[in-house]
């Protein structure tokens, strides 16, 4: 996998000076839950740098007593409180208690920033597993109509990956404050060491900072133009995966080898362009700050500050050198990941996005019927209507066909019916009450649906039949098979009815998968079977006696069967032609055939 810190995308370039601050507040509003994390972390990191500062500042007259001469004069308080270390030990027992305190210190030190970075750790994880479990919850809320307009490469690689991404940010989060403690607390130690020395060494690190600032701007366009090739690549391999058929049937193996080849370079230009930049960030600070050292080393010539308190306080300067260094890789960092925060939180965000809101009314069973009056409904603009002014009644235990060409609206009628859309002009009511103040799980609970495109879930055959009743004995799930008429194959299979299917059904045939779904929606014991070409895949044979079956459900639920094979209107007692998102005719078969219109034309074709 491409490391996350590379596959970022800055918000627009107008927005990119303060891009920064604003997925700070986003990450910090990412872990309200542990608002007590920030507080703890820079107090461990002041009491890591203290610790530090202690131990080094303690090299100053453990120099002194080394060398044997006279105490140095004190630079600043802090080298003062230095010297009054142990004043009563002398010779090697005071070098031993010095080195004893410099170990003591730096240890503890060290136990600090373990602690602070297991803590950082766990805490980032969970935070991490949160957010996904927000994106899953948030994907299953939010309404139909969102996935219809979204790109499902788009979709996968926020979850997937713009996920591992904010976890990467969270972790600049953390080293940036970590750090930038840390460095707050070593600068008051040199204050306390030397003021002067501290003043010059602001002056010449300036413009190091300024030429780092610049580098970080410059990460945030290329992590812009990184996320969205990443996005493009993940769309890519999403369409050759579900596309493998038509492309090996129309002989197009060369051609999408050479569009996912030029999805992958324009990646791997801007992955090693972007990772180029922050791997070098490290060497090139270090060698800017270069200068720093040899400016303080010769203005403490030219002061006459004594050889132990400028050893200390350039010791102390560059211990703080990493944690510039990591401060300024993480500023890098974050911008590069600004795109992937900024992807989870769009798709966390509600106020943005269509939510169909459930009844309260609990559905118990379909009593009379269900009324379609003037119902309309439209995907995008006015010319694109799904269904047109329709209106219709299914009685109970009615078995309605619904016949038309592609695109005549019989699909967008079934989605009505399920509720996966609410209509915007109209209404439906289910037994006189408007369906959408019916709990919807309630609602659906009643429904068992099979359709020429069968999703099926990685997991047995029992998994994928009980899918809607997980509670389904054994003996109901073998009763619903046989059915279906799938038994017969299932019990051939390695394990029969624990036998693992994968997502897509590998190695099962379409008319078994439309099986196994026929079988899914036997078990339900639906009040309303809904029928969506789901024998197409059928052999003659099967599909007769298949339809045998829905004849004798007819006694027990109302059946809905968008069909194209005129065979199966012999199980209708109502049928409804549609066109153009409208009904043009309906009655019994018998009555819309002596129309002579559409579905006696439909017949003829036959």
């Amino acid at each position: 996998m491409i490391p996350a810190r590379v596959m970022a995308m800055a918000a627009p370039a107008e927005r990119a000076p303060g891009m920064n601050s604003t997925v700070i507040r986003t990450l910090l509003d990412f872990t309200r839950g542990y608002r007590w994390v920030v507080p703890l972390l820079v107090l461990l990191s002041l009491l890591a740098a203290l610790a530090e500062g202690i131990g080094i500042g303690l090299l100053i007259p453990l120099l002194d007593t080394m060398t044997g001469d006279s105490p140095s004069t004190p630079s600043g308080p802090l080298a003062e409180a230095m010297q009054n270390f142990a004043p009563w030990a002398e010779g090697g027992e005071r070098i031993l208690l010095l080195a004893l305190g410099v170990l003591a210190v730096i240890a503890c030190k060290t136990v600090i920033v373990v602690a602070n970075t297991a803590l950082a750790t766990r805490v980032n994880g969970r935070i991490v597993h949160e957010l996904r479990t927000r994106l899953c919850r948030q994907l299953l809320d939010v309404s139909y109509a969102f996935f219809a307009s979204r790109e499902q490469g788009k979709l996968l690689d926020t979850v997937q990956t713009q996920t591992y991404r904010t976890s990467e940010a969270l972790t600049y989060l953390v080293t940036m404050i970590a750090s930038a403690s840390m460095i707050a607390m070593t600068l008051v130690l040199l204050l306390f060491l030397s003021w002067r020395l501290t003043l010059i060494v602001f002056l010449v690190a300036a413009p190091v900072s300024l030429l780092v600032r610049v580098g970080t701007r410059r990460a945030h366009h290329v992590g812009r133009a990184t996320v969205q090739a990443y996005s493009d690549m993940a769309g890519r391999t999403l369409e050759l995966l579900a596309a493998m058929r038509t492309i090996r049937i129309f002989n197009r193996e060369q051609a999408e080898e050479k569009r996912f080849r030029q999805a992958s370079e324009t990646l791997r230009r801007l992955y090693v362009k972007l990772e180029v930049m922050i791997q070098a960030l490290p060497p090139v600070v270090e060698f800017l700050y270069l200068p720093v050292f040899l400016v303080v080393f010769a203005y403490a010539y030219l002061q006459g500050i004594g050889v132990p308190s400028m050893v200390a306080f350039v010791v102390l300067l560059y211990r703080m050198q990493p944690q510039l260094k990591r401060l300024e890789q993480a500023r890098v960092g974050l911008a590069s990941s600004a795109a992937g925060v900024t992807e989870v939180a769009d798709l966390l965000r509600k106020d943005d996005k269509p939510y169909l809101e459930s009844g309260t009314r609990m559905f118990g069973g379909l009593e009379s019927g269900i009324e379609f009056e003037n119902v309309t409904f439209r995907y995008g603009s006015e010319a694109d209507a799904g269904v047109d002014g329709v209106s219709m009644r299914i009685a109970k235990k009615d078995v309605l066909a619904i016949v038309g060409g592609s695109g005549a609206g019989k699909s967008t009628l079934v989605s009505l019916l399920c509720r996966f859309y609410d209509p915007q002009h109209g209404s439906i009511r289910v037994d006189g009450a408007p369906l959408k103040d019916l709990d919807l799980a309630s609602w659906r609970s009643r429904i068992g649906f099979a359709g020429q495109e069968v999703e099926l879930v990685t997991g047995t055959v029992y998994d994928n039949i009980a899918y809607g009743c997980p509670d389904a004995a054994l003996a109901e799930v073998a009763a619903a098979a046989r059915a279906a008429h799938a038994e017969e194959f299932i019990l051939a299979l390695p394990g029969g009815y624990d036998a693992t299917l994968g997502s897509r059904g590998e190695g099962l045939s379409g008319g078994q998968k439309q099986r196994i779904a026929l079988a899914r929606a036997i078990v339900r014991k639906p009040d309303l079977l809904i029928l969506d070409e789901a024998t197409n895949a059928l052999d003659n044979v099967t599909e007769t006696a298949v339809q045998e079956t829905i004849a004798s459900l007819a006694r027990t639920c109302t059946i809905v069967i968008i069909a194209h094979r005129m065979s199966t209107l012999r199980l209708a007692n109502r049928v409804i032609v549609m066109a153009g998102g409208r009904i043009v005719e309906q009655g019994t078969p018998d009555e819309v055939l002596r129309q002579d219109g559409q579905l006696a034309r439909l017949q003829e074709l036959a």
